[in-house]
């Protein structure tokens, strides 16, 4: 009985590990095309981390992303991008130089 549960523990980690590179991978990809719409020079997308929030008067779980851009190719900037599951839930592009 001890061994079924230890299985199942290891299964429901790596699933979770799984399904955390799966959104990392989708957040890297919509930082992207975030940039290129909006004519940014991407550099790089970092988990900030997971935070449950309220949307539409519904508690939902949301991982943070921070996104590094560049709009001149000498600074560099950070934008917050926000996914609940695999979905885009915000895109916060602060003030830059253009």
């Amino acid at each position: 009985m001890t061994t079924i549960w230890l299985l199942l523990l290891l299964v429901s980690i790596v699933y979770g590990f799984w399904l955390q590179r799966q959104q990392d991978e989708r957040a890297i990809l919509l930082a992207k095309q975030l940039c290129k719409q909006h004519q940014l020079q991407f550099l790089e997308c970092g988990r900030l981390g997971h935070r449950f929030s309220r949307l539409n008067d519904r508690r939902r779980w949301f991982t943070h992303y921070q996104v590094d851009f560049s709009s001149d190719g000498e600074s560099r900037y950070q934008a917050e991008l926000t996914l609940q599951g695999l979905r885009l839930a915000n895109f916060n592009l602060p003030p830059h130089r253009i």
